[in-house]
């Protein structure tokens, strides 16, 4: 099996403490506070080799730019099925809470949205396997190792939608011009939330996919939110109807 990176300071340590399994960590000579130090506990507590490394070691080893002077060589991150994602939804407690991503292609877009998404409760996130931002080390930086701990699934957009609806969500659009305001929809019971990409937002036949189109209210002189932003919106407009309304 290739190796990927994982690459930053926080990264790292989530990577660690999800169990991802990793064969080395280079850190940069001098590093030190808090994270390092978690950083070498857990690896010394795993048996995973520390190689303390110059400058010019982390370069030829690094894939970005923002390493932050610590970099892991481990397996590559595992996609998932559609159906894992909604056993990890049953397993939760929970009604499924789905994040569909229509093409998205920036790595810090992805990787945000990843990031809000562990935070507020989504079970599982499905991207596009073309045309579209994959995992990637910046997309794991990005998300501060979220990627770790919210399963993804590469399949088709449309076909997923087709697939959840056959298991009993609702599938939720946002757009600009849409149905309803996104506070006076019903985001409560099982669901996926779509997402379009930047710029364009939703393909014609994923739209056409959705049950209901909402928006986001704008007051600025801009009339959109970029795709992370309206995202972390949505993700937690669907949290706060889930906890704070009966």
């Amino acid at each position: 099996m290739n190796e990927a990176t994982v690459e930053g300071r926080q990264p790292v340590l989530e990577a660690l403490k999800a169990g991802k399994k990793i064969k080395k960590i280079y850190v940069a000579e001098g590093s030190r506070g808090d994270t390092i130090r978690s950083i070498l506990e857990h690896a010394d507590n795993l048996g995973i080799k520390v190689v303390w490394a110059d400058k010019r070691d982390l370069e030829r080893v690094a894939k970005t730019s923002e390493h932050q002077g610590v970099v892991a060589l481990a397996e590559p991150l595992e996609y998932v099925g559609l159906e894992d994602i909604l056993d990890r939804a049953q397993d939760s407690g929970r009604d499924p809470f789905v994040l569909a991503l229509d093409q998205i292609q920036d790595p810090q877009n992805l990787g945000s949205i990843i990031r809000t998404a562990e935070a507020s409760g989504v079970h599982g996130v499905v991207i596009p396997k073309k045309r579209a931002a994959q995992i990637t080390p910046a997309v794991v930086k990005a998300s501060a190792g979220a990627v770790y701990y919210v399963p993804v699934s590469q399949h088709n957009i449309a076909l997923a939608l087709d697939f959840f609806r056959g298991q009993g969500l609702k599938i939720i659009g946002a757009d600009k011009d849409g149905d309803a305001v996104c506070y006076k929809a019903d985001l409560k019971g099982p669901l996926v939330l779509v997402i379009g990409s930047e710029g364009k937002g939703m393909r014609n036949l994923v739209r056409k996919k959705c049950d209901v189109l909402v928006s986001i209210p704008m007051l600025g002189n801009t009339n959109s939110l970029n795709a992370a932003n309206a995202a972390a919106v949505l993700m937690y407009e669907v949290l706060r109807q889930r906890m704070f309304e009966g």
